[in-house]
C-alpha cells in the first residue's frame, strides 16, 4: 500500500457523555476528534433474517497512515455512513507507517 491510495477522507468521532451519581447518563455530545484521509475496502455484506427486524451488516476494512489515539470506543463518519470499529486499531507492519481496523455498518431492512 502507499500513500496515494489513501483516497477517502474520513471524520473519527467520539461521544462526550455526563452521569449522575447513580451512573445514569445524563447527555452525550458528540465531537470530531480528527478528519484524515483513508483506504476503505468492503470485505463482508450480511443479511440477518434472525433478529427481530431484518437487518443488513457490511465490514469494512479502513487504513489510515499511522496514528495512535484512535480508540475502540469511536465511530468513523464516512460518505454520511456511521461505522463501528470491531478490531482495535493496530499497526499494519510494525514500520509505523499505516493503522488498521475494521469496521461495520449496520443498516436496517428498509433504511437507504
Amino acid at each position: 500500500m502507499k500513500i496515494a491510495d489513501l483516497r477517502e477522507r474520513i471524520s473519527v468521532r467520539n461521544y462526550i457523555t455526563q452521569r449522575n451519581e447513580r451512573g445514569d447518563i445524563l447527555n452525550a455530545t458528540e465531537f470530531e476528534r480528527c478528519k484524515i484521509w483513508a483506504n476503505i475496502i468492503a470485505l463482508t455484506a450480511k443479511n440477518m433474517d434472525a433478529q427481530p427486524e431484518r437487518t443488513n451488516k457490511i465490514t469494512y476494512r479502513v487504513t489510515i497512515r499511522y496514528r495512535n489515539g484512535i480508540a475502540p470506543d469511536d465511530e468513523i463518519l464516512w460518505q454520511e455512513r456511521r461505522l463501528k470499529l470491531i478490531s482495535p486499531p493496530h499497526d499494519l507492519d510494525g514500520r509505523k507507517i499505516f493503522t488498521v481496523f475494521d469496521c461495520e455498518e449496520v443498516i436496517p431492512d428498509g433504511a437507504t
